[in-house]
């Protein structure tokens, strides 16, 4: 980016920053919740008997809830300029069913109550993305989204990173159990969730305080309408409807990928709970130096190149964490494919921010929900199916593989044309 460039348009700092702390609060969440924390406890002290199962079935549950409702609240957001209220309230949500997992003992009578609750921490966790995607156009310019984009997917690694190695060294690998908790309940894993909650609560204040929103000019609320209004208008974007289908494909690897990695590595590998944590922390560091330099990267080449070239790394390099032969190998291949799951998700964002109407961004990033969740429940449902028939954890990972290779297929050479805002899209 030039000096002249930066100049004619400086950053809006404040918001930079709260939008990035956003993410820097809510990572530690379903790092330590759905990944690698709370999913292996359930897994090995809740449900030792099919618990991959139920978490996969779990999880499709809650992406497969998230794929309906995500395009009526975006529009909700949209009609009434509330996307930074409804933020909140899920944050809010997110934040205290996370917290009550600390009443979630390793004891089988507890497996419905766990589902349930992180279902519902899953679900409102998953939709906070809806309005917050949705913000990045309210603090940073067109030309700012890939650095915006970038840094923030940055610091919800490096957030993640600090959380799970307060979780590692002041609750797993404590001599004596912290607080007073014990050993014989499982306290110090269970604390961890308290941990996440407060880390969620604290860090999001500066987003609420710092981001200003953009209000549009939009009243009526008519979710069927609204719903159809904004089919259309990705309709009307070329290529962006492509776009969200090849996303909605290689985000169910992902998905897998975030639902499994912990189990997976626990169950293939024997991980202890601890090297569990290890893993995830030096994967969360390649995670954001991937996603700090990927934003740099984008800003030179474009978003749907540097989703390309991420996409073919990371099918390449997920086909050798299937068949690492070692725990060595897992390691290498896992830490590589960190670097590029960053700018995935962080250009995907950045793309379709540049290419949403100022007016229809919390809906148009209501149906980008939708095409990374409104399958995204077959991926974990399969997972779950394959190592229940099989008994072979490796082959449910195979599935990730599929998906990958199927939305760089679809995804093609050619990326979704930016067009003139004054369009009439009706």
């Amino acid at each position: 980016m030039s000096l002249t460039k930066v100049k004619s348009n400086p950053y809006n700092w404040r918001g930079v920053i709260g939008y990035a702390l956003y993410d820097w609060a809510c990572s530690p969440v379903p790092t330590l919740h759905a990944t690698f924390i709370f999913a292996v406890y359930f897994t090995t002290q809740i449900a030792p008997e099919n618990g991959t199962s139920y978490w996969g079935y779990m999880t499709a549950l809650a992406s497969l809830s998230v794929a309906i409702i995500a395009p009526f609240l975006g529009g909700l957001a949209d009609a009434k300029s509330i996307r930074k209220l409804m933020l909140i309230i899920f944050t809010l949500i997110g934040g205290f069913s996370t917290l009550y997992l600390w009443n979630i003992l390793p004891d089988s009578s507890f497996l419905i109550q766990a589902l349930v609750i992180s279902f519902i921490s899953i679900f409102a966790m998953e939709l906070t993305f809806v309005f917050y995607n949705s913000l990045l156009s309210s603090v940073a310019k067109p030309d700012q989204m890939g650095f915006v984009s970038g840094i923030s997917w940055g610091f919800g690694y490096f957030g993640a990173i600090i959380c799970l190695v307060i979780a590692l060294f002041v609750f797993i690998q404590a001599k004596e159990p912290p607080f007073g908790l014990s050993w014989e309940n499982s306290g110090h894993v269970r604390a961890t969730m308290v941990l996440a909650a407060l880390w969620l609560f604290i860090f999001s204040v500066p987003a609420f305080l710092f981001i200003n929103e953009q209000k549009t000019q939009k009243d009526e609320i008519r979710p069927l309408e609204r719903l159809k209004e904004g089919f259309q208008i990705i309709i009307k974007i070329p290529g962006l409807l492509r776009f969200m289908i090849a996303r909605m494909l290689y985000t169910d690897g992902l998905t897998v990928v975030f639902a499994f990695a912990g189990i997976y590595a626990a169950k293939v590998f024997s991980f202890s709970q601890e090297r569990v944590i290890m893993f995830a922390i030096a994967v969360n560091l390649f995670c954001g130096i991937g996603a700090i330099v990927g934003g740099f990267i984008e800003d030179r080449i474009g978003a749907f190149r540097t989703v390309r070239l991420s996409l073919f790394s990371l099918f390449f390099l997920g086909t050798g964490i299937l068949l690492s032969p070692t725990e060595l190998w897992f390691w290498v291949f896992g830490l590589l494919v960190g670097i590029f799951i960053g700018p995935v998700q962080s250009s995907s964002r950045s793309l379709v921010a540049s290419l949403a109407p100022k007016e229809h961004r919390a809906q148009i990033f209501g149906f980008y929900m939708f095409a990374g969740k409104s399958t995204s429940f077959i991926g974990p449902a399969i997972y779950g199916w394959l190592v229940m028939v099989t008994g072979i954890e490796r082959a449910g990972m195979l599935i990730v593989l599929i998906f990958f290779i199927s939305g760089i297929i679809l995804l093609g050479s050619k990326g979704p044309q930016r067009i003139n805002e004054s369009q009439n899209f009706y």
